[in-house]
C-alpha cells in the first residue's frame, strides 16, 4: 500500500461554533466528483535535487534516532518509517493516542453521512474511489482515525463545514497503522469540536481470491462467454477494504452512493437504495454513472453494491397500510426462472414479519441477488440481500427437498435481519447474537407459518439445538455475550454459539414469558431503538417491562447469555415426589473447571416444564440458580413424567434407570404418545449422556429398538447421527463388524419401506425420511442398499443421454455409488460432468460424489485439483476438502496435505477467514488415537498464529481427546450390550 502526500490547506482559526448534525446537508459543499488524473511535477535542476537529497539524508538520520528513542520510551514495536515503500509510521501523533492504540476507534469522532463514488474497472480488476464523510467531532483533538485495509490512499483532505465558506485544515501527516487496519490524519493544530468534511481519494484491487470487501466474480453465460461482475461483502470488518470508513456497527450514518458501470452489454448496478438517475457517458464515453437515493442511517457492514448483467424477477409485497413495494430476485440471464421459488417465499416472509412486528419494512425496495462467488451462505445487506447461487436458486430438475428447505430458511433468516440487525443493530460485536440469534429463531417461526406441513419447529432441535450442544459441552466453548476486540475475534464469533444457542435461548424465553408478551416487547424494542444501536441489556429491560414483576428477566437470562455451557438436570423419584438437581454438562467426564470462573458458578435459573402420562399439558416451575434442588410433587401417581417438554429448555435431563426403561417401553408400545420433539429429545439426551458416562449405554441402545416403527425423519436423524458416530469411532476395533451388523438390522425394515423410488405427492416428512434412511443404510454397509445404489449409479454413469437420478436421491447415488462400485473411469467421467456443470446446486452434488471414491491415489489427485479455481470455486473449497476428509480413505490424505500446504492456504484465505479456522476440527473430528493428537499438537506448535481459528483449534484438541477417552470407556459397554442383544 502506497502512501501519497496529503492534500493540505491554509491555517485557520479552528475555534468555530459547534453545529448540530442535522445541519450538515445544506452546509456540505465538497461533493464527490469524478476522479481526474494528476499532473506530473516539472523536472528540477540537478544541483537543487542533490542539495535536497543531502538535507533529506540528515533529516532521515535524525528521524530514525528520534523513533528509536521514542520506541524505548513507549516500548513500541515495529514503529518505523519506511522511506522506500512510503509506508507510514505506526505511531499516533500525541501521547493521548498511545492509550487509544486499539482496534476500536475513538468515540469522539463519528460519521453522519458518506458521499461515496466508486469506479470499478472490470477488465483490469481494480477500482478507484472518492469518499467525503461528514464527521461530527465531539471534542477537540489533534487527529482523526478511521478504518482502511489494502487500499492505496491517494489524497486526504479535511475541511470545516461553514455556512459561508469551508476552511481546509492543515494536515501534518497521514499514515496507516496496518496492524489496526486504520488510517490516521494528524492535524498541525488542534481540531475543535464541530462538523467537518473528510475527503479521501483511494484505489484498490477487486480481489477475486478473497471474496470479501469489494471484489470481482466471473461466470460463463449461456453462450459460454466469461462475464465479470463486481460485488461486495462487508460483514463483519470488510467495508474498510472497499473505502475508508468508520467500520464499526455503532457508527451508523446515511449513505449517498454513486457507481460507475459499463454502458450497454446488459450491465446494471444495484445498491441498498433505489436508482435516482443514470448519466450516460459519465465520466467518459462507454461508461455510465448511477446515482442512488440517500439511505437511511445504517452501519457500514450493511452497505452493498453490485455491477453486473443480472436480470430480475419481481413481485410486490404489501405493507401495513396497504402500500406495496417491489421484491426482486436478480440472477444471471440463463437462471432467471430459478429465482421464482425464492421470490414467492420472500414476499410471504417479508409480509409475515411486517405483521408480526407491526412495523413496516422501511426501504422502497427489497432485492435478492445470487452471486457466483460468495464466501457465506447469504448476507443481509439492507435492501439488497446477497446469496450463494445454491442457497437462492431452485430448479425442480436439480434441487432436492433438502435444497428447497435450505432456500426457505435462508431467505426467512436474511429477511428477519431487516429488523434485527439492520433497523436495530448491536452496539458492538459482543452482542452479535442479537442479530444472528433472533434471525435464526425467526427463520423457523416464519417458515413454520408459511409451510406448516413441514414441521419446522421439530426440525429446530436437530438443526440448531443439538448441534450447539456438542460445542457448548466443551471447556473451549464461550458465552453468548463475550468480549471481542480485534477482527479475528470478531470473525470467530460467527459460530454456533451466536446463531444456534442464541436462537435456542430466545425460543426458551418466548415460551416461558408467553408469545403475546414476547412479541409485544420485541415490537417495543424495535421501535425504541429504530435506526440506532442496542445491547443485550436493552432488550431484557424492555421485555422486563412487558412481563411486569412476576419474573426477573435479566437475572434469568444473564445465567444463559453471560456464561458458557448448559446444565443437565438429574431427576430422582421418591413416591410422587421428584427431586431435581443441576450441574454443568460436559462431554468429557474427566474435565476439570473452576466454578469461580463464572459469576454464576456455572449454575442456571432453569424453566422446568413437564408432562405426564396423565396430562399432556405442560406445567412450568422454576429451578433457581441458587437453590440446591427443586422438588416436584404430583397429587396422583403417574406411569411416567417427561421433563423439558419438546426440549424447549436449553438443557438436558437425566433420569434413574427405571424411568428410562419406562420411556423405552412406551416408545416400543406406542411411540406416538410422545410428540416428535419429545421422541427426538429422549434419543438425543440418552446417547449424549451415555457418551459422557452419565448413563449406561444399554439404556441408549435399548431405546433404538422402537425405531422400526418410527416414520418421522427428525428422531431418525438423531439416531442416525449418533449411530454413525459410534460406527466411526469403532471402525478400527474388532467390534466394528458386530456394531454395523446391528445397525443394518435396525434400519432394514425402514429401508424396505422407503425404497429408492420417489412417489408422487409425498409429504415433506416422507421425502426427508427417505434420504435419512438410505444414507444410514449405505453408510453401515446394508447389502441391498449398496447393491441397488450401485445399479443406479452404473446405469447413470453409462447413460449416453445422462438421465440423472431424482434430485432427492442424487447426492446419495453419486457418493455411495462411487464408493461401492466406482473406479477410475467412472471418476473421470463424473469429474468431466462436474467441470462442465453450470447449475450450482448440481455442481455441489457432483463434487460430493467425487469424494466417495475408495482409491486413495484418485483422492490425492482430487485434493490437488481442488485448490485450482478452474475446477473448484474458492467459495466451495472448504466443503470439497471436508467432503474428501469425511471419506475414511481420505481423512489421513487431507490431514497430511493441509499440514504440508498450510502456508499456501493462509496466503490464499488469510487467518481472518473463519472457514479456514473451522477446517482443522472438520478434518480431525474422527481422530481417536494419541498419535493423531500428538500430530495436531505439533502442527499447532509449528504454526502458533491461529487468527479466527484459535477457538476451533482448542475444540479440535478437546474433541480428539474425548474420542480417545470414549474408546477406553465405552468399547466394552457397547460390546456387552451387543452380546446380550439378540439382533447383534
Amino acid at each position: 500500500m502506497r502512501m501519497n502526500d496529503h492534500v493540505g490547506g491554509r491555517s485557520v482559526d479552528l475555534a468555530l461554533p459547534r453545529r448540530s448534525s442535522e445541519e450538515y446537508t445544506e452546509a456540505t459543499s465538497t461533493s464527490t466528483s469524478e476522479l481526474k488524473p494528476r499532473k506530473k511535477s516539472r523536472t528540477v535542476w540537478l544541483p537543487i535535487v542533490c542539495g535536497i537529497c543531502v538535507v533529506l539524508s540528515l533529516l532521515c538520520a535524525a528521524l530514525v534516532t528520534f523513533i528509536a528513542l521514542l520506541g524505548q520510551r513507549y516500548d513500541i514495536s515495529n514503529a518505523f518509517l519506511d522511506l522506500k515503500s512510503g509506508r507510514g509510521v505506526a505511531i499516533m501523533p500525541q501521547s493521548e493516542a498511545f492509550h487509544e492504540a486499539t482496534f476500536r476507534l475513538p468515540k469522539g469522532v463519528k460519521p453522519i453521512h458518506y458521499d461515496l463514488y466508486l469506479y470499478p474497472d472490470l477488465r483490469k480488476g481494480t477500482f478507484t474511489g472518492k469518499v467525503t464523510i461528514v464527521t461530527d467531532v465531539a471534542e477537540k483533538r489533534d487527529y482523526i482515525c478511521l478504518h482502511q485495509k489494502d487500499l492505496n490512499i491517494i489524497s486526504t483532505k479535511l475541511e470545516t463545514i461553514d455556512r459561508a465558506e469551508n476552511w481546509a485544515i492543515e494536515i501534518a501527516k497521514t499514515y496507516a497503522v496496518e496492524k489496526l487496519e486504520t488510517w490516521v490524519i494528524a492535524a498541525k493544530q488542534e481540531i475543535q469540536s464541530g462538523l467537518y468534511n473528510l475527503t479521501i481519494e483511494f484505489e484498490g484491487a477487486l480481489q477475486p481470491d478473497k471474496i470479501v470487501g469489494f471484489y470481482s466474480s466471473t461466470y460463463k453465460d449461456e453462450n459460454k462467454k466469461t462475464r465479470s461482475i463486481a460485488t461486495s461483502k462487508f460483514e463483519p470488518t470488510y467495508a474498510r477494504r472497499a473505502f475508508p470508513c468508520f467500520d464499526e456497527p455503532g457508527f451508523k450514518a446515511e449513505f449517498s452512493i454513486r457507481i460507475v458501470q459499463p454502458t450497454g452489454d446488459g450491465y446494471n448496478t444495484l445498491s441498498n437504495m433505489n436508482v435516482e438517475k443514470s448519466e450516460v457517458d459519465q465520466p467518459a464515453p462507454g461508461l455510465t454513472t448511477v446515482t442512488f437515493a440517500k439511505s437511511v442511517p445504517m452501519s457500514t457492514y450493511l452497505a452493498c453494491f453490485i455491477v453486473s448483467d443480472f436480470v430480475a424477477l419481481t413481485a410486490n409485497a404489501t405493507g401495513l397500510s396497504g402500500q406495496t413495494f417491489p421484491v426482486s430476485v436478480y440472477t444471471t440471464r440463463a437462471q432467471q426462472e430459478k429465482g421464482a421459488f425464492a421470490l414467492e417465499i420472500g414476499v410471504q416472509a417479508i409480509e409475515y414479519y411486517i405483521k408480526l412486528f407491526n412495523i413496516d419494512y422501511p426501504l422502497p425496495k427489497l432485492d435478492m441477488a445470487a452471486i457466483p462467488d460468495f464466501v457465506s451462505g447469504a448476507m443481509e445487506n439492507w435492501g439488497l440481500v446477497t446469496y450463494r447461487e445454491a442457497r437462492l436458486l431452485y430448479d425442480s430438475a436439480t434441487s432436492s427437498t433438502s435444497n428447497m428447505k435450505n432456500i426457505v430458511t435462508v431467505v426467512c433468516h436474511e429477511f428477519a435481519h431487516m429488523w434485527f440487525g439492520n433497523l436495530v443493530t448491536m452496539a458492538w460485536w459482543n452482542d452479535l447474537w442479537l442479530n444472528e440469534g433472533f434471525a435464526t429463531y425467526m427463520q423457523f417461526k416464519s417458515s413454520d407459518a408459511i409451510l406448516p406441513e413441514w414441521g419446522m419447529m421439530d426440525q429446530f432441535l436437530v438443526d440448531e439445538v443439538h448441534s450447539v450442544f456438542t460445542t457448548d459441552a466443551t471447556l473451549s466453548s464461550h458465552p453468548i455475550v463475550q468480549t471481542v476486540s480485534n477482527p479475528d475475534e470478531i470473525t470467530a464469533i460467527f459460530d454456533v454459539i451466536s446463531y444456534n444457542k442464541g436462537s435456542a435461548i430466545l425460543r426458551m424465553l418466548d415460551n416461558f414469558i408467553g408469545s403475546d408478551i414476547f412479541y409485544a416487547g420485541v415490537t417495543t424494542y424495535l421501535n425504541q431503538y429504530a435506526y440506532q444501536n442496542a445491547e443485550t441489556s436493552n432488550l431484557f429491560s424492555i421485555l422486563q417491562d412487558a412481563v411486569g414483576s412476576s419474573l426477573n428477566v435479566t437475572a434469568i437470562m444473564d445465567t444463559w447469555t453471560r456464561q458458557m455451557g448448559f446444565p443437565v438436570v438429574k431427576v430422582v423419584k421418591d413416591g410422587n415426589t421428584y427431586t431435581l438437581t443441576q450441574k454443568r454438562f460436559l462431554a468429557d467426564p474427566e474435565a476439570v473447571y473452576d466454578p469461580a470462573d463464572s459469576k454464576y458458578s456455572y449454575r442456571w435459573t432453569i424453566p422446568i416444564t413437564y408432562t405426564t402420562s396423565a396430562s399432556s399439558t405442560p406445567t412450568l416451575v422454576w429451578f433457581d440458580k441458587d437453590a440446591n434442588n427443586l422438588q416436584v410433587t404430583l397429587i396422583d401417581s403417574v406411569d411416567w413424567i417427561k421433563f423439558n417438554k419438546d426440549q424447549i429448555g436449553y438443557y438436558r435431563v437425566n433420569y434413574e434407570k427405571s424411568e428410562w426403561e419406562k420411556f423405552s417401553s412406551v416408545l416400543r408400545s406406542n411411540h406416538l404418545v410422545f410428540s416428535t420433539s419429545d421422541r427426538t429429545s429422549l434419543l438425543e439426551d440418552a446417547f449424549s449422556l451415555a457418551e459422557a458416562t452419565e448413563l449406561d449405554y444399554d439404556i441408549a441402545m435399548d431405546m433404538t429398538s422402537y425405531l422400526a416403527s418410527e416414520t418421522h425423519f427428525v428422531p431418525w436423524s438423531v439416531a442416525a447421527s449418533k449411530l454413525v458416530r459410534i460406527n466411526s469411532l469403532l471402525s478400527s476395533t474388532d467390534l466394528s463388524t458386530r456394531f454395523r451388523h446391528y445397525v443394518k438390522n435396525l434400519v432394514d425394515s425402514s429401508y424396505r419401506s422407503v425404497t429408492w423410488a420417489i412417489g408422487t405427492d409425498e409429504s415433506h416428512v416422507t421425502l426427508r425420511l427417505r434420504t435419512t434412511i438410505l444414507d444410514l443404510a449405505c453408510t453401515v454397509g446394508h447389502m441391498q442398499c449398496l447393491t441397488e445404489v450401485g445399479t443406479l449409479f452404473t446405469n447413470w454413469i453409462n447413460d449416453a443421454n445422462d438421465v440423472r437420478p431424482h434430485p432427492d436421491i442424487r447426492s446419495l447415488v453419486y457418493y455411495h455409488g462411487m464408493n461401492s462400485v466406482g473406479g477410475e473411469t467412472d471418476w473421470d467421467a463424473m469429474f468431466e460432468k462436474f467441470v462442465n456443470e453450470t447449475d450450482s446446486t448440481e455442481k455441489l452434488k457432483l463434487m460430493y460424489g467425487l469424494s466417495g471414491i475408495r482409491e486413495s491415489w484418485i483422492l490425492s489427485k482430487f485434493i490437488n485439483l481442488a485448490i485450482d479455481e478452474n475446477y473448484v470455486r474458492s467459495q466451495d473449497y472448504f466443503s470439497c476438502i471436508r467432503n474428501i476428509a469425511s471419506n475414511p480413505v481420505g481423512t489421513a490424505l487431507v490431514w497430511d496435505w493441509v499440514r504440508e500446504n498450510w502456508e499456501t492456504l493462509v496466503q490464499r484465505y488469510t487467518l481472518n477467514n473463519r472457514y479456514l479456522g473451522q477446517l482443522i476440527p472438520g478434518i480431525t473430528s474422527t481422530f481417536s488415537t494419541q498419535l493423531k493428537l500428538d500430530e495436531m499438537k505439533a502442527f499447532f506448535a509449528k504454526y502458533p498464529e491461529a487468527g479466527a481459528g484459535a477457538s476451533y483449534r482448542a475444540q479440535a484438541l478437546e474433541t480428539v481427546s474425548n474420542n480417545i477417552k470414549w474408546l477406553s470407556s465405552n468399547t466394552a459397554k457397547i460390546d456387552a450390550w451387543l452380546t446380550s442383544n439378540s439382533r447383534a
